[in-house]
């Protein structure tokens, strides 16, 4: 299995800037994650109607676990100093459009909003919103089991 290519330079650039870092490639850990993952989207589901903040929030942390396995079994991790941010990052270099990976800094910036409201301009969290992060969560989880059942994503 060869190392995944697209968005080594961003990659590069991450680890030198320390936002990510070399970890043991662990598919045990992105076995967990995404495990994690499923059980968020099952209580973002259920609780959509009654939390509809807490929902989001449980998608969103659904769509960056998922995202996050990857990283683990590419062997990175994110840093303190990369945080949320860099998984966003590294998904977009590494894997563009593909379903939910794309969307994942839409739905972390409205949890933002959310979790840190701006008592200028807070807005609720609307059903659709909650709808809408689930439908990523969901992308986010199929798509990275999707990869990591491929001999395409090898250790960096």
């Amino acid at each position: 299995m060869s190392r995944w290519t697209n968005g080594e330079a961003e990659v590069d650039r991450l680890l030198t800037a320390e936002e990510l870092q070399k970890v043991p490639a662990d598919n045990d850990t992105a076995e967990r994650l995404l495990a994690s993952a499923r059980r968020h989207v099952e209580s973002a589901t259920t609780t959509a109607d009654t939390d509809p903040e807490g929902a989001l929030s449980l998608a969103y942390d659904a769509a960056r676990k998922a995202a996050t396995a990857l990283l683990a079994h590419q062997g990175l991790r994110p840093t303190a100093a990369g945080g949320h941010v860099v998984v966003v990052a590294a998904m977009r270099e590494q894997f563009g459009d593909l379903p939910g990976l794309k969307s994942i800094d839409r739905i972390r910036r409205r949890r933002h909003e959310s979790e840190y409201p701006d008592p200028n301009s807070y807005a609720s969290v609307e059903a659709d919103e909650v709808t809408d992060a689930i439908q990523v969560a969901n992308d986010c989880i199929n798509t990275a089991e999707t990869l990591l059942g491929t001999d395409q994503l090898g250790i960096y």
